[in-house]
């Protein structure tokens, strides 16, 4: 069952529809509302909004079971984060909440909102931190309070009429094209100044430009790519609200820690003897505070495993909870260059450690003794190549071959 059946409307289908009706009605709805065929700009985009989410299967289950107000409500509210949808799905919410349908109904007298990227560290993400955006934004002109004259009398224009649009038509072979635009001579508004009455402050253009300084809360928790927003921060227009602003918080990275939900990854280089007979190493978490890995002798950690340490990953601020720090382990052997071995120790490291495999070998029978040296290969470029190899078989060509070092 639907919620919302708006986007589903914007394309005359039912909410059962197929991927292929689905299809087929947004070409239809393209070619009706094209720009260039007379078709309104405004409708063109709902039909784009349209196409994005209900021909994406998973944007479509989530349209379906929250609707786009109830979306835009757990974003807004919750600062929850939907599987595949950006930031700019809020144009399409913003769209949607104009006041304007499929009929072309008026748009609500609004300024353009704004969108600020604001680069963060995973430490304030983890304890939260105050930080403080410089935002430019359009202001209404405060001298002549948006009238954008000195005693606050305009005329009509005389080219738009006073409807702010004017229209041209354009012959293209047999066909004429009826093409509509904002109204260079009044820019839009409708009206005209005339240069001696222009406002001193904004020339006539009714807003000015302003630094705007906004008071970022990062609250513990916050995640890569959140948005905070702030309504009535953003453009302003004469006789209209102001828009919204979008903080959007991006996370530079972490030269120890990789964030994945609530949980913190790192990478923790051993040598053979810290794997084999134990090791202490010293953490420093996010909030400045240390804790000591104590691996006991005698449990030896295999070269690329993990190791979990529950509750010291990332706050949830939704359970009052943490994550867990997941540790990936690089053991390092010795260099084979400047590691050597006298009899007796040799000795007695086969005493201690595993058996080896011991080789029957026929004293009647030759065994050629071939030299093993280094290679440079590792097992993803290994995987990878073999890969290659199988989409390239019934092709000339074939990936180069594994290049040992020379002796």
């Amino acid at each position: 069952m639907v919620v919302d059946k708006t986007l589903y409307d914007v394309l005359n289908v039912e909410p059962n529809a197929s991927q292929e009706t689905i299809s087929k009605a947004v070409k239809r709805k393209s070619l009706e509302h094209h720009p260039d065929r007379g078709g309104s700009h405004e409708m063109m985009q709902q039909v784009n909004a349209a196409k994005e989410i209900l021909t994406d299967p998973e944007k479509r289950e989530i349209y379906d079971r929250y609707g786009l107000k109830g979306m835009q409500s757990r974003m807004e509210r919750e600062d929850f984060q939907f599987p595949g949808f950006h930031n700019d799905i809020f144009d399409i919410f913003n769209l949607f909440n104009r006041g304007s349908n499929h009929q072309n109904t008026a748009q609500t007298n609004e300024g353009d909102d704004i969108k600020h990227v604001l680069q963060v560290s995973l430490e304030e993400l983890y304890s939260g931190s105050t930080r403080v955006a410089v935002i430019e934004r359009n202001i209404v002109c405060n001298n002549c309070t948006g009238s954008g004259s000195r005693n606050g009398i305009s005329r009509e224009c005389t080219n738009c009429h006073g409807t702010g649009v004017e229209t041209s038509m354009q012959r293209i072979g047999p066909f004429v094209q009826q093409i509509r635009r904002e109204c260079l001579m009044c820019d839009g508004t409708g009206n005209i100044i005339d240069s001696k009455n222009q406002c001193k402050a904004c020339f006539g253009k009714k807003i000015v430009r302003e630094e705007k300084i906004i008071e970022v809360n990062i609250v513990p928790g916050s995640r890569n790519s959140e948005i905070i927003r702030y309504p009535g921060e953003a453009h302003q227009i004469p006789n209209g609200i102001p828009g919204t602003l979008y903080i959007i918080l991006k996370q530079a990275p972490h030269e120890i820690f990789t964030r994945k939900d609530n949980d913190l990854l790192m990478n923790m280089d051993i040598n053979l003897t810290e794997c084999l007979c134990g090791f202490q190493r010293l953490i420093e978490l996010l909030d400045g505070h240390q804790i000591l890995i104590d691996h006991p002798p005698g449990k030896p950690i295999l070269p690329d495993s993990y190791r979990c340490l529950k509750g010291h990953g990332m706050p949830n601020r939704h359970t009052h909870s943490h994550g867990d720090l997941i540790i990936q382990f690089d053991v390092k052997f010795p260099d084979e260059n400047h590691f050597h071995l006298t009899d007796n120790q040799r000795q007695q490291l086969e005493s201690i450690l595993p058996p080896k495999k011991r080789v029957q070998l026929n004293s009647t029978d030759r065994y050629e003794r071939p030299e093993m040296v280094k290679c440079d290969m590792t097992r993803e470029n290994f995987q990878n190549d073999h890969q290659e190899e199988d989409e390239d078989h019934d092709s000339d060509q074939h990936p180069e071959s594994v290049r040992c070092q020379q002796q």
